[in-house]
């Protein structure tokens, strides 16, 4: 059986990711230890573990941004081999590289540019929030699987476009120390607004991986299904280790379920 086309980009993704995971450990961590200093068993953020979950916010940015400039050049290799109607001059005209921001706008014009394709329709994803967050009156959170009130955590479309777009914009101004990012409300589930700034929780700082991740392969499905690729995203060793919130990669409702 072939190797499936796009199965080196999602692995090398899943790598990318393995660091901002480890953060998410070691932020547990330090919010234990700090509780223990206290002498309390409070699990209060302290400003160590806020750090942590910025780097993770950025982190997995990063990782999306790599994950769509390996995905094209993919899918462009694919139809060189498939295809004499590819410019010969496409990648020089619209280098992937280039690709300044992987937010929705820039990430969108890349694929079309290649592909004639719009990924945004394909994107769907849920997060986690705490209940109050989404109008419950209760003291729970529930994680990006959780099937409390699901709806109000899932976010598709242009929906889940501005999603991404609010956390790209934490990427930035963590990043870039820009701060007009912060003029605007944070989309639900990405951060939390503080006195003229975002702030990274526990929650937030698993949603910008979590949602990365299903985004990927929300895209990896439009593309598959646009250049008609064979084949199917195989669940090997590389994509075993994922786990957050208890959860492993194949868990993930738009993981491949054959």
């Amino acid at each position: 059986m072939s190797r499936f086309v796009f199965q080196d980009a999602v692995e090398r993704f899943i790598v990318a990711l393995e660091d901002a995971l480890l953060l998410d450990i070691e932020a547990g961590r330090v919010n234990a230890r700090k509780a223990s200093q206290r002498g309390s068993s409070g699990g209060g953020l302290n400003v160590e573990s806020r750090a942590i979950y910025r780097a993770i916010a950025v982190m997995s940015v990063a990782a999306w941004e790599d994950f769509n400039e390996q995905l094209v050049m993919a899918g462009f290799n694919h139809l060189k081999k498939s295809s004499s109607g590819v410019p010969a001059n496409l990648e020089k005209w619209f280098p992937v590289k280039d690709l300044q921001s992987p937010g929705p706008f820039h990430v969108r014009k890349l694929y079309w540019a290649y592909f004639n394709l719009d990924p945004m329709p394909s994107w769907w994803f849920s997060f986690a929030a705490r209940a109050r967050d989404i109008g419950v009156d209760a003291d729970w959170w529930a994680a990006f699987n959780d099937p409390r009130e699901i709806e109000h955590r899932t976010r598709r479309g242009e929906d889940a476009a501005k999603w991404l777009d609010s956390l790209v914009k934490l990427r930035h101004a963590t990043a870039h120390q820009d701060r007009r990012h912060f003029q605007q409300e944070p989309e639900l589930g990405v951060a939390t607004r503080n006195r003229g700034s975002w702030g990274a929780t526990r929650y937030t700082a698993q949603n910008s991986i979590a949602v990365v991740t299903q985004l990927a392969l929300c895209t990896v499905g439009a593309l598959s299904q646009h250049l008609s690729c064979a084949g199917e995203l195989r669940y090997s060793r590389a994509l075993r280790s994922w786990q957050l919130s208890g959860s492993s990669l194949n868990e993930l409702p738009q993981w491949p379920s054959s």
